[in-house]
C-alpha cells in the first residue's frame, strides 16, 4: 500500500505539478522580457507590446502606467474574492517585490451568451525606472490554467479512487491470505492434537500447489508415516517379547516355587528358591509395567474412556488401604466429595490412584499421615490429591521422577523399579489430565512431604431426548472442556 501511494504521488507531481511549473517558468521568462523592455524603452514600448500580446490570446496581461490601463485583463471582470496571493519572493532588492497570484476571471460564453468563470495564475509586481523609489507602474503577466486545474481535479480524483480501491483490495487479499494461512495452521494444530491422542493414521491435507504450507504438509506426512511405522514395529516387538518371555518367566517362577515347596522345612535352600521366585515375579511385574506404559503412550484404550462417578472407586481404595496404613503405623483420612463426573477408564483410574497411595505408604515414616481427597479446583475441574508428610521430592527432581526407571538416592533402599510414577503420568496423559507433584504436609523434621494431584478436564453433559419414551435423560458423552 505504501508503494502504491508513492507511485500515485509521483504520477500526480509528474503530470499536474510539472504542467503548472512549466506555466510558471513561461510567465517568469515573459515578465523578465517586459521588465527589460520597460527599463530600455519606457512605458510606451511596454504598453504597445502588452497590447500586441493580448491580441494574440496566448496569455493574460494587465499593465498600469499612471492612469492608463492596458491588457486583456483590464477589460475582463475579475472576482475580488478570488484574488489570492500565494507567496512572495524578492527580485534584486526589497523594493522590487513580486507576488504570485491566483484569481478567477470571467469571459463570454458563446453557448449561453453569458459569462463563464475560468482560473488563472500569474505574477504581479511594481515597475520602476532606474533607482527611482516611486512606483511608476504595475504589471501582471498570467496564463489561463482552467484546463490544467480541471485535469488536476481529474487526476486527484483518479488517484483517490485508485488508492481506495488498492486499499480495499489490499485489505481483502490480506484477509483472504491470512485466513487461508490461519486455517492451514489450525488444521496442523488439530492434526497434532489428534496424533497426541493416539490417532496415528491422521494426515495433513495437501492442495499440491507447491507453496511453503503444502511442502510443510508433505514433510509432516512423511514424518508421521515414519513414526507410524516405528510405532507398529515397537508394538510388534513388544508383543513378540511378551509372547516369548512372559511364559518362560512364569514357568521359571512356578518351578522355583514348586521346588521350594518340595524341600524340607529345615532346608535353607528353600528360602533361596522362594527369594528367586519373588525376583522372577518382580521381573514379570516390571515387564508388564513397561509394556503397559508403552501402550498408554501410544494412545491405546483411549476409546474406552466413559463418563463415571469417581467417588465409589475412591471409597473402595480408601477402604482397601486404610488397614495397610494402620499396619504401617500411619494415620489415614479420606475427604471424597460428591457430584464429580470424569471421562475415565475405571481400571486405569483405580491403578493410578493405588500407585500413588502405595508410594505414600512406602515412603512415609512411622507415625506419619496420608490423606486422599477428591475436590474441585478454582477452575471447576475435578482433582484427586494424595498427601503425605514423608521426605517428599525436591522441586528440581519432580519432573524427572516421572520418567521410566528413575529413582532418587533416598528411595533406592526401598523395593521398586522406578516405574510407578511413570505409569501414573502415562495414565494421566491418556485421560488428558495433569499430573502434578508438589509439597505435601510439613512435619516436625522440616520435611515438606509430597502432594500428588491428578487434575481432570471438565466434562460437559448433554441432554438427549429418549426416542422411545420422549423423556429427557442424561446420555454419556466424551465432550471435554480443556
Amino acid at each position: 500500500m505504501g508503494s502504491s501511494l508513492v507511485l500515485f504521488g509521483f504520477f500526480y507531481f509528474g503530470t499536474v505539478k510539472s504542467e503548472l511549473n512549466r506555466v510558471d517558468q513561461n510567465i517568469t521568462a515573459e515578465l523578465k522580457e517586459l521588465e527589460s523592455l520597460y527599463a530600455e524603452e519606457g512605458p510606451i514600448a511596454v504598453e504597445r507590446e502588452v497590447f500586441l500580446r493580448s491580441a494574440s490570446g496566448e496569455g493574460l496581461y494587465y499593465f498600469q502606467h499612471l492612469n492608463k490601463f492596458t491588457g486583456n485583463l483590464a477589460q475582463l471582470p475579475i472576482s475580488e474574492d478570488s484574488m489570492q496571493v500565494r507567496f512572495g519572493f524578492l527580485r534584486g532588492n526589497e523594493r522590487d517585490l513580486y507576488r504570485r497570484v491566483e484569481a478567477i476571471y470571467s469571459i463570454a460564453d458563446e453557448e449561453d451568451s453569458g459569462l463563464r468563470d475560468r482560473r488563472m495564475r500569474g505574477i504581479l509586481g511594481p515597475l520602476r525606472i532606474g533607482d527611482n523609489t516611486e512606483i511608476s507602474g504595475q504589471l501582471l503577466v498570467g496564463r489561463d490554467v482552467e484546463v490544467a486545474m480541471r485535469n488536476a481535479v481529474r487526476v486527484k480524483n483518479t488517484i483517490l479512487i485508485s488508492a481506495a480501491i488498492s486499499l480495499a483490495l489490499g485489505l481483502l487479499s490480506g484477509f483472504l491470505v491470512s485466513r487461508r494461512f490461519s486455517s492451514r495452521v489450525e488444521e496442523f494444530n488439530r492434526l497434532a492434537t489428534d496424533i497426541r491422542k493416539g490417532h496415528l493414521d491422521r494426515r495433513a491435507s495437501r492442495n499440491h500447489s507447491g507453496d511453503e504450507l503444502d511442502l510443510l504438509a508433505e514433510h509432516l506426512n512423511d514424518m508421521l508415516d515414519h513414526i507410524d511405522r516405528l510405532m507398529k514395529a515397537m508394538r510388534y516387538a513388544g508383543d513378540s517379547i511378551a509372547h516369548d518371555l512372559r511364559s518362560p518367566l512364569t514357568r521359571l517362577r512356578t518351578r522355583l516355587e514348586s521346588a521350594a515347596v518340595d524341600m524340607k522345612d529345615d532346608d535353607p535352600s528353600a528360602n533361596v528358591l522362594f527369594a528367586a521366585a519373588d525376583d522372577a515375579g518382580e521381573l514379570l511385574k516390571t515387564f508388564d509395567s513397561v509394556l503397559r506404559i508403552a501402550r498408554l503412550e501410544a494412545g491405546e484404550r483411549r476409546e474406552l474412556l466413559k463418563e463415571l462417578d469417581p467417588k465409589p472407586i475412591l471409597d473402595d481404595i480408601a477402604e482397601l488401604y486404610e488397614p495397610a496404613c494402620e499396619d504401617a503405623g500411619l494415620s489415614f483420612s479420606a475427604h471424597i466429595e460428591k457430584d464429580h463426573v470424569l471421562a475415565a477408564d475405571r481400571g486405569l483410574l483405580s491403578q493410578a490412584v493405588s500407585n500413588l497411595v502405595e508410594n505414600a505408604i512406602k515412603y512415609t515414616p512411622h507415625g506419619g499421615e496420608v490423606q486422599l481427597s477428591l475436590e474441585h479446583d478454582k477452575m471447576g475441574r475435578s482433582q484427586i490429591i494424595i498427601l503425605d508428610n514423608g521426605p517428599g521430592i525436591p522441586a528440581t527432581e519432580r519432573q524427572r521422577v516421572k520418567e521410566r526407571f528413575v529413582r532418587l538416592d533416598e528411595s533406592r533402599t526401598k523395593k521398586g523399579s522406578g516405574l510407578g510414577l511413570a505409569l501414573v503420568d502415562a495414565i494421566a496423559d491418556l485421560h488428558r489430565a495433569e499430573f502434578i507433584l508438589g509439597d505435601g504436609i510439613s512435619n516436625a523434621q522440616s520435611k515438606n512431604g509430597l502432594s500428588a494431584s491428578i487434575i481432570f478436564p471438565r466434562v460437559r453433559k448433554r441432554r438427549q431426548k429418549e426416542d422411545a419414551q420422549g423423556d429427557d435423560v442424561i446420555q454419556p458423552s466424551a465432550a471435554l472442556l480443556d
